[in-house]
């Protein structure tokens, strides 16, 4: 039987925060949490009511429509107590900034396109291994000679192993030596792209990209099903590359199997395509061991055996071992890891199931054809066989509403986030629907042993 965590006994605003953040990002996708929550602070607490701040006003609106439920329920979990929570914008007394206009928030968009770089991302601190050498190599040729040697560049890996820090790594160094660079997601340049048409400004968006030195394009795949945004894409790349101007550009998958125009595949494939493979056991030790050198190589060892598959888990578990260990005053050792970590090994043992053995299995089970699961049909029994795939793909393999938008056909990732609201409704309420779900989990997985 698993041993409860203990509530931790710290008042301390920041302490707590930074505990709730790491449960949270690993309970939550990526492109959530590094939205969202990432740039959050805990600022005050006092008569049960955590005061946090973010930096933007679209932040702070998501967490208290979104997020507030997971974030009451890690702070349970932490402290045994019910807390109040309030939400600020960075530098403000209240939400006011939340009742800015639609209008100025359109303009905005159109002044300000490229994201910013995150400054922590740099190849000093991409730790280098096996599973990614070739990759940190290709984008350091391409940051030392932009335009000339891999253009473009495409890396791609599954999520939370390290494209986006490559990214963000190219566009520092660039950026160091006074080149420009616009930066940004494709989700965001299409978002771009479309208020531009919608404004009459399509010239002035296209004049912005033309006129820079690098472009970087994170997650490229979300455009698969905007024809409209890959023809606007495809003009600007094409103008770029024939002027030698650097294009790196990060997916999930091979660009041949991205559902991308053909000659769009054909220019990424025209440069240099190179992958980020999942970190082995000595892959995961030598990260461990550089982001948290104070702790003991037995812990290590250890930790490193944990099922985690990406370089974002192993941090979230690290962020979630030193919580605890700062909030219960422990020493960081194999028990206090079991304890911070409780249930993640049980229930990831197997974690080697892919998205197509929990289609396959849902398929069998609802006695629903793959076929109708990622087609337009939409009868109950149909629908219902869809939304559980989409409930399983989110909660076992933490695909993002994006991707399993994508892999399900090309659908609409709002159809998604649909699916996955009303099975946590139906679970809330539902004693069967739950010894449900239970059961085929247990299916997928009893499946996935005989195979290992």
């Amino acid at each position: 039987m698993t041993k409860k965590n203990p509530h931790i006994s710290s008042k301390n605003p920041t302490v707590i925060w930074n505990a709730v953040l790491g449960i949270l990002e690993l309970e939550i996708p990526r492109p959530n949490f590094e939205t969202w929550l990432k740039s959050t602070r805990a600022i005050n607490l006092s008569d049960n009511t955590l005061v946090v701040s973010t930096p933007s006003p679209f932040a702070a609106e998501m967490i208290n429509k979104r997020l507030m439920g997971s974030i009451r329920r890690s702070i349970k979990k932490l402290t045994g107590e019910k807390f109040n929570i309030n939400i600020t914008i960075e530098g403000s007394e209240n939400l006011n900034k939340l009742e800015t206009s639609p209008k100025t928030i359109n303009n905005q968009k159109l002044q300000t396109k490229s994201n910013k770089l995150n400054n922590k991302q740099t190849f000093d601190s991409f730790i280098e291994c096996e599973s990614n050498i070739l990759a940190r190599s290709a984008a350091l040729k391409v940051s030392d000679s932009p335009g000339e040697t891999y253009n473009p560049l495409y890396i791609y890996s599954d999520v939370g192993l390290g494209k986006t820090h490559l990214l963000n790594a190219i566009g520092n160094q660039l950026k160091s030596k006074q080149y420009k660079v616009i930066y940004l997601s494709s989700e965001k340049f299409t978002n771009e792209y479309i208020a531009a048409i919608r404004n009459g400004k399509i010239d002035e968006f296209q004049n912005y990209f033309r006129n820079c030195d690098a472009l970087l394009i994170d997650d490229i795949q979300f455009i698969g099903t905007k024809p409209q945004t890959q023809e606007g894409f495809f003009h600007i790349f094409n103008h770029l590359h024939m002027n030698k101007k650097q294009i790196v550009v990060t997916g999930d998958d091979p660009a041949n199997k991205i559902t991308l125009k053909s000659r769009i595949q054909s220019r990424l494939s025209g440069g240099i395509e190179v992958d980020i493979q999942e970190p082995k056991y000595e892959s995961k030790f030598a990260i461990l061991s550089h982001k948290a050198p104070d702790i003991s190589t037995e812990v290590i060892e250890y930790l490193a055996k944990y099922p985690h598959k990406n370089v974002r888990e192993l941090e979230g578990a690290l962020n979630r071992i030193k919580a605890f260990s700062q909030l219960t005053s422990s020493t960081i050792d194999i028990k206090l890891v079991d304890e911070s970590l409780s249930g993640l090994k049980q229930n990831k043992e197997n974690f080697s199931v892919t998205k197509n053995e929990i289609l396959e299995e849902i398929s069998k089970y609802k006695n629903v054809s793959i076929d109708n699961i990622i087609g337009t049909k939409k009868d109950r029994l149909t629908v219902n066989a869809r939304q559980l795939v989409m409930f399983f793909l989110k909660k076992e393999l933490n695909m993002t509403f994006i991707e399993i938008a994508l892999f399900l056909g090309g659908k609409n990732h709002s159809t998604v986030i649909y699916a996955l609201e009303r099975i946590e409704n139906i679970i809330k309420k539902d004693e069967n629907f739950v010894k449900e779900t239970i059961h085929i989990r247990e299916l997928i997985y009893k499946k996935n042993k005989v195979k290992t």
